[in-house]
């Protein structure tokens, strides 16, 4: 039974100009892979725009602002926060120490660490024992840790490292009043806070490396300096790159051991930027110049995370 001509009609104009349902089809089935992986990716980019940019965007807002968290809406005063950061000694001496500590820290963690992972790859005993222990200090409170050494620093006489050094014939040491010893300390404790997280990376990337490299070296006369650098440091290059960058993040926004141990003190010695942002947003309720030092410590930040990116690119 043939079909009706309007019917015939409406068919011929369907296959000469299909509907927005043909087409959609159509270009759904030449782009299905692209629009599979963008919906499986599209929760993750949502929870990224609303988590991570948008609070940027917001952290720029107030960063040229004057606002004291009570009152609202903010004054805008334009770039008066960032030319005070720029400007003002006390925040240039904020930003030395946290380069100071931070770079310190940085160059303890990066030698130490990779120190410590060749020592743990070689076939020793118990050697699942000592990995474990060099990274407790990552998971355990930094807060806590840090009470635990201003337990150590006791300024009297009946403060552990005291009575140690007192068992020596020397005096014992304010500690907490030292602008020398209170840096040290918090380099130290950072150091002892996050080298365990150095370390296994370091361990995982020397544990991937092939043993006939190795091997080959060894029959060709190579000896272990040369083998180390002409072998381990190129194969540990995206390893590297991963724990230099993910390290400068870190180590540039210290402050569990300024905020719980020296409160910043003594005379500003410990005060990094963060902890500086930290006083600054809700001890003296001064939140535009807080974001300021916030914007300025990210862009710090995405700087040199390009600098390394670009430099290992280049290298390796």
């Amino acid at each position: 039974m043939s079909s009706p001509p309007a019917l015939d009609a409406a068919r011929a104009v369907e296959r000469v100009s299909p509907s927005w349902r043909v087409r959609f089809a159509a270009w759904r089935w030449r782009h299905r892979q692209p629009v599979i992986a963008y919906t499986i990716l599209t929760p993750i980019l949502l929870y990224f725009l609303l988590f991570t940019w948008v609070p940027i965007v917001v952290l720029a807002f107030f960063s040229l602002t004057e606002w004291n968290v009570v009152q609202w809406p903010p004054t805008f005063v334009g770039f008066a926060n960032y030319i005070q950061v720029f400007t003002d000694p006390y925040y240039h001496n904020v930003i030395r120490v946290t380069i100071t500590i931070g770079g310190i820290t940085l160059v303890a963690n990066m030698v130490l660490g990779l120190t410590i992972a060749l020592l743990l790859n070689e076939p020793i005993r118990l050697r699942g024992l000592y990995r474990t222990i060099w990274y407790l200090p990552v998971v355990i409170s930094g807060a806590v840790m840090a009470q635990t050494l201003a337990i150590f620093l006791y300024p009297g006489q009946n403060g552990v490292f005291n009575s140690l050094i007192g068992l020596l014939g020397l005096k014992p040491v304010i500690w907490t009043q030292s602008t020398f010893w209170m840096p040290v300390w918090v380099i130290l404790f950072s150091v002892w806070r996050g080298v365990g997280s150095v370390v296994i990376f370091f361990l995982a990337g020397l544990q991937s490396i092939d043993p006939s490299l190795y091997e080959a070296a060894r029959v060709d006369g190579a000896g272990r300096w040369q083998t180390f650098r002409h072998i381990t440091i190129p194969q540990l290059a995206p390893i590297t790159l991963f724990v230099l960058v993910t390290q400068c993040v870190g180590c540039l926004q210290i402050w569990e051991a300024p905020l719980v141990l020296t409160f910043g003190g003594p005379d500003n010695a410990t005060r990094t930027m963060v902890y500086s942002l930290y006083s600054d947003a809700f001890g003296n309720l001064t939140m535009g110049l807080a974001t300021a030092q916030s914007v300025i410590l990210l862009v710090i930040l995405m700087a040199l995370s390009a600098i390394n990116l670009r430099v290992f690119r280049v290298r390796y």
